[in-house]
């Protein structure tokens, strides 16, 4: 019964639908797919550069989970404490060294450019995440996320050809 029970498990973990809920890339030779996810929740009595808060390592340990059955090339950060830390675990969990950006001069197209068709995992900030997304699919149809919005992270896939496709998705962690 057990391990029954376990199959059912893996096929259900398998069968998840975790992409986009609009249209893929027509091209699927060399997709290009970015993970763009805030840094986890942050301490307020830091300054500028503050670490994370208990719920934040929390959520940045869940980020593990989500990233279990998914093949992840590169782990990216912007160099800031909060970011850095919420993307370690997972990080440790792949094996994998954090790759650092300068949040201040990396544009899409450089990012792009450098992971051409690999899946990339992108630890950002509430004002810079959607503006990946946004020049990745050459539009503005994302805002900042909310001061206090931990759960939303932007899934964005791009052909070989360069056509683009992306969402905003939520993920509560903390109800699991």
């Amino acid at each position: 019964m057990k391990k029954l029970l376990l199959l059912f498990t893996i096929f259900s973990l398998l069968s998840c639908n975790t992409g986009p809920k609009q249209g893929d890339p027509v091209d699927n030779e060399g997709i290009t797919t970015f993970y763009f996810i805030r840094h986890a929740e942050k301490r307020t009595d830091q300054g500028s550069d503050p670490e994370l808060t208990e719920e934040g390592k929390k959520r940045a340990d869940a980020w593990v989970n989500y990233f279990f059955l998914k093949n992840v090339d590169h782990i990216i950060s912007s160099d800031y404490k909060r970011t850095k830390a919420t993307a370690a675990p997972l990080a440790a969990a792949h094996d994998m060294e954090i790759e650092l950006y300068d949040v201040r001069t990396t544009k899409a197209l450089d990012l792009l450019e450098k992971y051409r068709g690999k899946t990339v995992a992108l630890f950002g900030h509430s004002n810079t995440i959607n503006e990946y997304t946004n020049q990745l699919q050459n539009d503005s149809i994302y805002n900042a996320l909310d001061d206090n919005d931990y759960d939303s992270y932007f899934y964005v896939r791009v052909s070989g050809s360069g056509k683009s496709s992306g969402v905003k998705e939520s993920m509560d962690f903390m109800e699991n």
